[in-house]
């Protein structure tokens, strides 16, 4: 009776999982629709930069659609194509109707959602297909018959080892759990180094020429506010910049005024606002976004920390067996 109970509250769950992949897909498929999308090649006709808060630029155009009417959206590209695309050169990508376009990094960041929820629920339903399939009396005898040997012969081994292999194995997967904090910390530090390096950087005046924002109350959501500018380099050429701002800039300023800015040489998408406030400060702080990135830097530390104290105490303890 008791297996009855386990073997259909298996079977319960891997049905869920299987139908919220079945789901994901599905939506994706429709979203998307990549089996009917066809390659195309259109023009650009705008190259554009977008500059968040806490991380650097990301790069956009905006192209004429394949019946010839000009995209309202951007389209996400790669910094080398951003430096190899002047404004009128074709790029390739893909089409599902006349009036539509996306590059290759528009299905890859537009549908990572989708992505990640196929790859985890998915997981997740094979994890108890098998597992359900092993708690059948027949399979599961098979399956302790297979390996009653191989784990007989390893058993003595793994009681000595086996808090060591559990310890690496702990290690392991934490490790890329903070390889992942890490890379989202880097860009992080990465922008406020240069944000606060006083050289390689020139400061200008950039004309407002779009205005936006999203205002939510939504407990776990951030508003957003943000102005489009555009302005020269000293070799007289032009860019667009999308600039995440906070609620007291965006509101200092509308379109036709002129922004004071600062952006680097090496890369003039990567635009800084002069004469920051501390209003400004505390505003980009008090945010969930720059909250998850002080969380994940706390955990990497803490981690680190704790890390060193154990590789200290293992040291010290080889050392003393030695003696």
């Amino acid at each position: 009776m008791e297996w009855i109970k386990e073997t259909a509250g298996l079977a319960a769950i891997t049905i869920l999982f299987s139908l919220l992949t079945w789901g994901l897909t599905a939506s994706y498929i429709e979203e998307y629709n990549l089996f009917s999308a066809e390659p195309v090649t259109v023009s650009t006709t705008d190259k554009v930069g977008v500059k968040g808060l806490y991380t650097p630029p990301t790069y956009y155009v905006r192209v004429n659609y394949p019946n010839g009417e000009e995209s309202p959206y951007l389209n996400r590209i790669s910094k080398m194509q951003e430096k190899e695309i002047v404004v009128g050169d074709s790029i390739d990508g893909y089409s599902i109707h006349p009036s539509d376009f996306s590059t290759v990094r528009d299905f890859i960041f537009d549908s990572a959602f989708f992505l990640f929820g196929i790859t985890i629920f998915g997981f997740i339903a094979f994890c108890c297909l098998v597992a359900l399939l092993l708690s059948i009396p027949i399979l599961d005898r098979m399956e302790k018959q297979t390996s009653y040997n191989r784990q007989a012969k390893r058993l003595k081994k793994r009681r000595k080892k086996g808090k060591k292999r559990r310890e690496r194995n702990g290690w392991r997967i934490v490790g890329v759990v903070i390889f992942g904090f890490l890379f989202f910390i880097g860009r992080f530090l990465l922008n406020l180094f240069r944000k606060l390096l006083p050289f390689g950087k020139t400061e200008t005046e950039a004309i407002i020429f779009d205005r936006d924002s999203h205002f939510t109350f939504r407990k776990y959501e951030d508003s957003s506010y943000e102005l489009s500018v555009a302005f020269k380099d000293e070799a007289g050429r032009t860019y667009q910049v999308i600039k995440d701002v906070t609620r007291h800039t965006y509101h200092q300023y509308d379109i036709g005024d002129k922004l004071p800015i600062t952006y680097r040489n090496a890369n003039p998408y990567d635009v800084f606002i002069r004469g920051t406030s501390f209003q400004d400060i505390f505003q980009a702080f008090m945010t969930w976004e720059a909250l998850v990135y002080l969380i994940m830097m706390a955990v990497t530390l803490f981690v680190g920390w704790i890390f060193f104290k154990e590789r200290r105490k293992e040291w010290e303890l080889s050392r003393k067996t030695k003696i």
